[in-house]
């Protein structure tokens, strides 16, 4: 698991290119520099769709829900651009109080406690797509943080998009957000009744 500290100015590193051909090499190592070239190409034909950012980005939060110690939501990313543009990674988060003032928070990328991670991939968007990620809000009961509003920001981006936070699981947060790479599906965990006695 990745931790991450936030603040404003989150990002996400993109994806990095790989080793370049040579055209002078003898038999069967130009044959396998022809193969790492041609990966190369199709690797630079996707990354050439330009990326998703908050302009062309809808976020929301969807199907509370909860654990002893954690609550959380599904989060979603859906394009409203005219065109296709990709995502890579992780969103970066952020807390804010009632009053829309950033609260200290803390990021861990990886598997949550309602979904496992998926791991970081490309993912190309068509216009109304959407993706989605798991996230969930680390609970105290001593000194709360009161947060009202979630901030994400998208992989590779420098501004961010927020929304309220749903059923007030902010008001007891620690802190600790927890966020799953973004993916075509998330898995929902309906959570389990809790049973009485009697």
């Amino acid at each position: 698991m990745i931790s991450q500290h936030t603040q404003d100015g989150r990002r996400a590193a993109g994806p990095g290119g790989g080793p370049r051909g040579h055209s002078r090499l003898p038999g069967l190592a130009r044959g396998r520099v022809l193969l790492s070239t041609a990966a190369n190409a199709r690797l630079a034909s996707a990354t050439a769709v330009p990326r998703c950012h908050k302009g062309k980005l809808v976020a929301g939060l969807y199907g509370h829900e909860n654990a002893s110690d954690q609550g959380g939501f599904i989060l979603t990313l859906t394009s409203t651009s005219q065109e296709s543009c990709s995502l890579d990674g992780y969103p970066g988060l952020g807390l804010q109080n009632a009053s829309r003032q950033a609260l200290t928070s803390h990021v861990h990328w990886g598997s949550t406690v309602f979904a496992p991670d998926p791991g970081r991939r490309l993912i190309v968007l068509s216009p109304g797509e959407t993706l989605s990620a798991s996230v969930s809000f680390g609970y105290t009961s001593k000194y709360p943080l009161h947060a009202a509003y979630l901030e994400i920001t998208p992989p590779g981006a420098y501004r961010h998009l927020v929304v309220a936070i749903p059923d007030g699981t902010g008001n007891g947060s620690n802190g600790n957000l927890y966020v799953t790479a973004l993916a075509r599906h998330t898995a929902y965990q309906v959570t389990p009744p809790q049973c009485c006695e009697g």
